[in-house]
């Protein structure tokens, strides 16, 4: 697939963005390439107690995957000062692990190679 780490690299810095929004000031990253697939790790706090923010990020990352919306609109990523593109994000991953407590928020996504 051509430009598959630049997409990996849109995604990294959509879900920054977005847990920057919420509150987060320590955000881990950890961003493994396998032979079959691409794994994206963040572990961060945040302040927001808007559950209707943490929901939305849950339903966004866990739908299904869209190769061919992706296709058109995987640039669009991260450029966007006005809202989010967490639909985006799960469009572009095959599988997605949300887990969250009062002041943590884990996100495991896998992106498959083609």
């Amino acid at each position: 697939m051509k430009h598959g780490k630049k997409r990996i690299a849109k995604i990294v810095d959509e879900l920054v963005t977005y847990f920057f929004s919420i509150g987060a000031t320590d955000i881990d990253i950890n961003l493994k390439e396998e032979k079959e697939y691409y794994q994206i790790s963040v572990k961060c706090n945040y302040s927001c107690k808007d559950q209707g923010k943490i929901d939305k990020l849950i339903k966004y990352l866990k739908c299904a995957k869209q190769e061919e919306m992706e296709e058109y609109f995987w640039e669009l990523a991260g450029d966007s000062d006005v809202d989010t593109e967490l639909t985006l994000v799960g469009m572009m991953t095959d599988e997605a692990e949300i887990s969250c407590n009062d002041n943590t928020i884990e996100v495991n996504l896998i992106r498959y190679k083609i």
